[in-house]
């Protein structure tokens, strides 16, 4: 089964523009791949959910739920100062890395996918992705 972790911009697309992410996120949830995610990844998801798009709490609260419960929690034990201009971005390869992951997906062209890989793990956009999996 695939291994993969998602970057906080690609759980935001899934949840409210209904694309391709979306279709990302459905892989994991309907067990067709493991999903990992980092404590870091759902503050900055629930964070932007709240400060971005306005969602109550409670909604805040639902999306964090289905988060915790469909994705498996890693704690990177590392430290990655891969990205300078971004240092946050740095805690999703840390947490691709810790989970080991097949994959790592995200939307953010002017940091991550630039990267191409870390540590022999592919970093695709959801478009790349999905084509190689069809």
């Amino acid at each position: 089964m695939l291994k993969l972790v998602l970057d906080t911009n690609i759980f935001i697309s899934a949840i409210n523009f209904d694309a391709k992410p979306e279709l990302i996120v459905r892989l994991v949830s309907s067990k067709q791949a493991k999903g990992y995610i980092s404590r870091f990844i759902i503050a900055e998801v629930c964070t932007t959910l709240r400060n971005k798009f306005k969602f109550s709490p409670e909604k805040i609260d639902r999306a964090e739920n289905i988060l915790l419960n469909n994705f498996v929690l890693t704690e990177p034990g590392i430290i990655i100062n891969t990205i300078k201009n971004c240092p946050p971005d740095n805690k999703i390869l840390a947490c691709a890395v810790a989970a080991k992951a097949d994959y790592l997906i995200s939307g953010d062209k002017k940091h991550i996918l630039l990267l191409k890989k870390i540590k022999n793990i592919p970093i695709l956009s959801p478009e790349q992705f999905l084509k190689l999996i069809v």
